[in-house]
C-alpha cells in the first residue's frame, strides 16, 4: 500500500479465538514499525503454526474506516473459523456477472 501525506499507520492485533481486533494508531512510521516488531516478538508463538491464534498487521491508510473496508476479516466478530468465513462472505460486495 502506498502511503500518502495524509495517511496514518494502524497496528492491527487480531485475537482469532476471541473474535476481536485491537487497533493502535500511529502518525509516525518509525514508532509504528517498532510497535509492530515488538508485537511480533512478544507473540511469536501465537502467530505461528497451522492454525495461529493471533495475527498482526501494520497498514497505512487515510482513516480507520478505510482499513476496515480493505481488511474486513480483522473486524468480524466471530470466534469459530466457519462463523468468521460466513460473516466475511456476507460482508464482501457482490461480484458482477458478465
Amino acid at each position: 500500500m502506498t502511503k500518502t501525506a495524509n495517511d496514518t499507520w494502524f497496528l492491527l492485533v487480531q485475537y482469532r479465538r476471541e473474535g476481536r481486533t485491537e487497533v493502535t494508531e500511529f502518525e509516525d512510521l518509525t514508532r509504528a514499525a517498532s510497535a509492530y516488531s515488538e508485537t511480533e516478538r512478544q507473540y511469536k508463538d501465537e502467530l505461528t503454526g497451522s492454525d495461529p491464534v493471533m495475527d498482526v498487521l501494520l497498514v497505512g491508510a487515510e482513516s480507520l474506516d478505510v482499513v476496515q473496508e480493505r481488511y474486513p476479516s480483522y473486524f468480524i466478530k466471530a470466534k469459530s473459523r466457519s462463523a468468521r468465513l460466513s460473516r466475511l462472505l456476507r460482508a464482501l460486495p457482490p461480484v458482477p456477472v458478465h
